[in-house]
């Protein structure tokens, strides 16, 4: 099974979108999510998504950035969701 931990979370300009959690939090309500997650959900594939990120753009850039600074810290996205619809 797998999960879509964190849906757009980043703005179309490419900033972090503006939401109760990362307003309080930052980014770092992202890197709780994931680990809560993983912790109730030990073998479930754990998956970032968004859209607007099918080619190379401020956004994209953004998402690429966000997710590698998660994974440098250790913790557990598995996958990345391109909304396509």
């Amino acid at each position: 099974y797998d999960w879509d931990v964190a849906n757009e979370a980043v703005a179309d300009d490419g900033s972090l979108r503006s939401t109760f959690w990362s307003d309080h939090l930052g980014e770092a309500y992202l890197e709780t999510a994931f680990h809560a997650a993983r912790n109730a959900d030990p073998s479930a594939a754990l998956f970032y998504n968004d859209y607007g990120i099918a080619w190379l753009n401020q956004k994209s850039d953004s998402v690429y950035a966000l997710l590698q600074r998660l994974l440098d810290q250790g913790v557990p996205v598995d996958g990345l969701g391109i909304q396509s619809h």
